[in-house]
């Protein structure tokens, strides 16, 4: 993509609109994502799609530069600081700890991110008054991870044993982690949860898992999870596991089923954002909005190849089902 020249001294998006108008620049906005290019694809494209709706087309009214960690979490400062240096006026970071990243190179460059909870004191102040820099979509939806549980007893009703991947270093692992537990104890389930903070411990974990004899597993909705998710589906199946997710891609991969706020749309949504922050509104005076939809989606082909039968009621509230 074009990359704007630096405007020396522009420190608030809030003044965008006169130096980019006498200066004849275009808007400049920067995306970082913890995810590969090819995982983090959707994602990056409803944005830009929501953009484009808005009327910014990258190289024509609106410049955009990108930068993939590809699952690294040690990439994410190096990579906020080449964007930095571009001097963009906003940034779209895809998920908390890329917007952590940022804010950390640059505490007063506005940013955007899709993917916020309450659990992230650091990022802003409240949902209604984020202050700072950072506003966007919250993903926090109580009762989700409840929903999880009450999904793989309705698949498998005699489970009894429930498996649960997490990354410790997951924003939302312990509240993910916690309502798990706490739903499961309630039907009388034992919960087997291991970790996996990098790749490489990504199919030591799931072995543990099946000897303890899971019958089903939820994994938790992390960047480097998602990032892995071919690996997940390919040691699950394997195992004859079934899987519940909580992304949709994650089902169209091959996962068996999803369950969760429709990050597409959130990340389209954050165009309007980021728009409003080119007009010169501030981060911090736009409330965090809340998702509006939660997916339920199964793939029954992989239902077919685990010799799952799949409750018709459920098929039946089901927003998607690939086959």
């Amino acid at each position: 993509m074009n990359r704007r020249d630096v405007i020396t001294g522009l420190g608030s998006a809030a003044m965008w609109p006169l130096l980019a108008h006498a200066a004849g620049k275009r808007p400049h906005v920067a995306v970082l994502t913890l995810l590969s290019q090819q995982d983090e694809g959707s994602r990056v494209a409803a944005f830009i799609d929501g953009m484009r709706e808005l009327g910014y087309v990258a190289g024509q009214t609106v410049d955009i530069d990108y930068r993939y960690a590809e699952g690294d979490t040690g990439r994410l400062q190096p990579l906020a600081r080449e964007l930095i240096a571009l001097a963009p006026d906003v940034v779209f970071a895809a998920e908390p700890s890329t917007a952590r990243a940022v804010k950390t190179v640059a505490p007063d460059v506005p940013i955007v991110c899709p993917i916020l909870s309450d659990r992230l004191p650091d990022l802003f102040a409240s949902y209604a008054h984020p202050g700072g820099s950072v506003t966007g979509i919250a993903t926090i939806v109580e009762g989700l991870n409840e929903k999880l549980v009450e999904l793989a007893v309705e698949v498998a009703p005699g489970t009894t044993r429930l498996g649960l991947l997490l990354n410790p270093a997951g924003a939302n692992r312990a509240f993910v982690e916690d309502q798990v537990r706490a739903t499961a104890s309630a039907r009388g389930m034992r919960v087997i949860a291991e970790k996996a903070t990098v790749p490489d411990e990504i199919v030591p974990a799931l072995e543990r898992i099946a000897a303890a004899g899971a019958q089903i597993v939820i994994v938790q909705p992390n960047a480097m999870l998602i990032n892995q998710r071919k690996t997940i589906i390919q040691q699950t199946l394997a195992r004859s596991l079934p899987t519940i997710f909580g992304n949709r891609d994650d089902v169209a991969a091959g996962g068996f089923m999803s369950y969760g706020i429709n990050g597409r749309i959130g990340s389209r949504r954050s165009a309007a954002f980021v728009d409003k922050i080119l007009k010169g509104a501030k981060p911090g005076d736009l409330p965090i909005e809340f998702p509006t939809k939660i997916d339920l989606v199964i793939n029954l082909k992989t239902a077919k190849a685990l010799g799952l039968e799949v409750p018709t009621n459920l098929l039946a509230r089901a927003d998607e089902v690939i086959e």
